[in-house]
């Protein structure tokens, strides 16, 4: 099985200008994460493959012009047009313990690391052997247990909580 990097940050939808320029749809929750020097992980393939980004412009918080290495063309930015973008956030805040965390994060907006976007946490069910969280997920209220072990990162300054989710979890 093949370890797949990064949080989804969106699609490209377009090739801008003539110099291989790429315009990406973005999750807005991690368009503040784009930034020139640091890898944009295109999905090519069902594989992650990275390109440095040489310039970021961010025209709002759902839309960017994207200047990748290898790029240099129109016609290599239509080659990568419609393919999903990934970011990999590095946590530099992650502490071993966020169990006095689940009650603050309610408001938060939820992003997993295969799904991206998911929702935003209206709730927490409290329970001593097994807190609940509620996140409103495609017009509905799913639960997720308020564990741990699917805490990637906590952003309080963003409001964004990151998981990693087991496969399979959001259709039950």
């Amino acid at each position: 099985m093949t370890v797949q990097v990064g949080v989804k940050a969106g699609k490209i939808s377009k090739p801008y200008g003539l110099q291989g320029d790429v315009h990406i749809i973005l999750i807005p929750a991690v368009a503040k994460e784009l930034k020139s020097g640091n890898p944009l992980f295109i999905d090519l393939d069902g594989q992650r493959v990275p390109f440095f980004m040489e310039t970021v412009d961010l025209v709002s918080d759902d839309q960017a012009i994207v200047k990748v290495e290898f790029v240099n063309s129109v016609d290599e930015a239509r080659k990568i047009v419609g393919h999903e973008v990934y970011l990999d956030i590095q946590d530099t805040s992650k502490t071993a313990d966020h169990s006095r965390e689940p009650m603050e994060m309610i408001g938060y907006q939820v992003l997993d690391l295969r799904l991206g976007e998911v929702g935003k946490l209206t709730e927490l069910i409290p329970n001593e052997m097994n807190p609940v969280w509620v996140i409103k997920y495609s017009g509905r209220e799913i639960m997720i247990p308020a564990t741990e072990a699917f805490i990637e990162k906590v952003d309080h300054k963003n409001k964004v909580l990151y998981l990693d989710l087991p496969e399979g979890i959001m259709e039950l």
